[in-house]
């Protein structure tokens, strides 16, 4: 007897689920097995501390040391107006050169510099160098000085006072843990007097001319306890050949070991340019000085 074609249909239904089964067990077994364990991240790299400086946590910051100058150029002249009765005579000075003439040797000065932080970035500075030339000499030939006439032969004394002050307003534009770059604005006074006298006669010629300027510093440590510190300043005050004009140009190099967060030791390098004129009476003169300092510092 033949069998019906629903039972077969049904017979081979049934035998192909049961292969299918089968077949795709192993297959859902192993999608649904437990996903491999994440691989470990790696840790993270310790960060690395900023550098503690020592020395530049302060408030008030007070310089002082000694400046062994080296004068290359000193010189200076001055016009007087001399009146006798009812007539008055323009005497034109010789244009004096103090180390020449005049025997302007190498001195040591003293100096002062403050800074006060104001706020971060922002300081308040001051700088004060009193240089004082005294020389002694006897005059190989005649100079014309404070409208008076020193002779050849004559034994005479001179001095030349330069007061160097300035002020200036700091703000560091860059910062980081190893120093600064800074901008400033300043002004300075150019205070120059000249004296001359024998044992007949003196005389004192002097100027003092306010100029503006401006600035740049930088710090950097190499080392948490050494700095190494460079500074430029300019100040100009515009004029024609006869007007009352000047200029200084200070360049200066330095490097400071902090012994402690309160003082440190310093020893730099000091450049000094200035020239003059001024007006009425002509009154000119330069200076170019040249120098080592050393000196200490205090922080409060």
């Amino acid at each position: 007897m033949s069998k019906k074609p629903l039972s077969s249909l049904y017979a081979i239904i049934l035998y192909s689920a049961f292969t299918l089964s089968i077949v795709l067990l192993p297959a859902r077994a192993h999608a649904q097995a437990a996903a491999p364990p994440a691989t470990p991240a790696a840790p993270a790299e310790p960060v690395v501390p900023a550098v503690t400086l020592i020395g530049e946590d302060y408030h008030v910051e007070l310089q002082v040391g000694a400046w062994f100058s080296i004068p290359s150029t000193a010189m200076y002249s001055d016009t007087e107006n001399v009146t006798s009765g009812t007539t008055t005579t323009t005497v034109n000075g010789t244009n004096i050169d103090f180390k020449k003439n005049l025997g302007l040797t190498n001195q040591i000065f003293p100096e002062a510099h403050l800074t006060v932080r104001l706020i971060p970035r922002h300081k308040l500075r001051g700088d004060y160098i009193p240089m004082f030339y005294g020389q002694s000499t006897t005059l190989a030939s005649d100079i014309v000085f404070n409208g008076q006439t020193y002779l050849t032969g004559q034994a005479v004394d001179s001095t030349l006072h330069l007061n160097q002050w300035k002020v200036a307003y700091e703000f560091d534009v860059l910062t980081s843990d190893r120093g600064y770059l800074g901008a400033m604005i300043a002004g300075s006074s150019l205070n120059i007097s000249g004296a001359m006298a024998n044992t007949v006669q003196s005389g004192t010629a002097s100027v003092n001319i306010l100029m503006p300027g401006l600035g740049a510093t930088g710090r950097y440590y190499p080392a948490p306890k050494f700095s190494v510190t460079g500074e430029v300043f300019v100040f100009d005050l515009p004029g024609n050949a006869t007007s009352t004009h000047g200029h200084i140009i200070q360049v200066d190099g330095y490097a400071t070991f902090n012994i402690n967060k309160h003082l440190g030791v310093q020893g730099g390098i000091r450049a000094f340019d200035s020239s003059h004129v001024w007006g009425s009476p002509l009154n000119t003169g330069s200076m170019m000085v040249l120098g080592p300092y050393v000196g200490g510092t205090a922080h409060f």
